[in-house]
């Protein structure tokens, strides 16, 4: 089939009936968040139904083509209804979206909350206790409890989300290296074990500037990630082209989120500041951006990377 001086590849074809008008939206919605698609509508002209923002095309015979959009652009169905990004701004047309959007941006704080039947890593505690005492003469006369509490891993007598996250066992960092002759994933099961032990594995191939910049880049997708949305934090790194890629939940806050988390950072000495962590990025490579994916309410980042040697084989945890 003919289009636009081409021939189309054997997508998908989906045949609509006058009575199947609402799979119409869903239907360019799936199509353009996959490899494209046909539509094919029986009596009537579905261009009135197709969500505003999914381009298409007509062909000669009367079917509506979709084409696949990328990652930044895809459509989101939810309930019957299509949401789409709007070009230029970061806001979703749709009342759900909008709705999560605004919950986020009220809650002060979320890793505040009480957690229950959580372990904690009784060798994680001990590292970050010697690490906050060395920095701070006046936490070394608290007691045990006294200390957790006044560093926030403890609420009174209840371990707190931030606490759970830090030296618990219910958040996954996976860091997915790709190398010169395959790839290998290295994963941790709490935020101070990523810090102590995957983060300075991955910095040391890399020269003193470029190594600053990827340490802010995986501390900050810690710091500010949404743990109430998902439990995931994703880091790739590929050999060719060399590039870390970030990927966790949550999107861009004016205010932080984690402010347990912020403060445990801060008396370890790993958070620099406030916002002085873009400031180490954008030095290394100016044009570094953050992505907000809106419609699945995630945020993104890429940074080039400069190593004195090509990356090596990973050494597994």
């Amino acid at each position: 089939m003919a289009l636009n001086g081409g021939f189309l590849p054997d997508y998908d074809t989906e045949t609509i009936s006058r009575d199947e008008l609402f799979r119409v939206p869903e239907t360019a919605c799936a199509f353009a968040n996959s490899s494209g698609g046909m539509m094919l509508c029986e009596g009537f002209d579905p261009v009135r139904l197709i969500p505003s923002g999914i381009p298409y095309t007509v062909t000669a015979d009367g079917k509506i083509y979709i084409p696949p959009l990328a990652w930044n652009k895809k459509p989101a169905a939810h309930k019957g209804r299509v949401y789409r990004r709007i070009e230029g701004q970061n806001v979703i047309s749709g009342a759900w979206v909008k709705s999560l959007m605004a919950g986020d941006s009220r809650e002060p704080s979320r890793d505040d909350y009480p957690v229950k039947n959580i372990s904690i890593s009784e060798k994680s505690i001990s590292q970050f206790h010697a690490k906050v005492t060395g920095l701070h003469e006046g936490m070394r006369r608290f007691t045990r409890d006294e200390f957790l509490r006044r560093t926030g891993v403890y609420s009174g007598k209840f371990l707190t989300l931030a606490g759970a996250l830090m030296f618990g066992d219910i958040v996954r960092v996976r860091t997915v290296l790709d190398y010169a002759g395959g790839h290998a994933e290295i994963s941790a099961v709490n935020i101070w074990d990523s810090l102590t032990e995957i983060l300075p594995r991955l910095i040391h191939p890399l020269s003193s500037k470029c190594a600053g910049a990827f340490r802010e880049l995986f501390i900050n997708s810690l710091l500010h990630a949404d743990y109430n949305t998902d439990t995931h934090i994703n880091i790739f790194i590929t050999s060719n082209p060399p590039k870390v890629f970030a990927d966790n939940p949550g999107t861009i806050r004016r205010a932080i989120r984690n402010h347990r988390l912020a403060k445990m950072f801060a008396l370890s000495g790993i958070a620099r500041g406030k916002s002085h962590g873009l400031d180490i990025i954008r030095d290394y490579m100016p044009s570094f951006t953050l992505h907000e994916d809106m419609l699945n309410l995630r945020t993104n980042a890429a940074l080039t990377l400069e190593g004195r040697s090509p990356l090596p084989e990973p050494v597994m945890l």
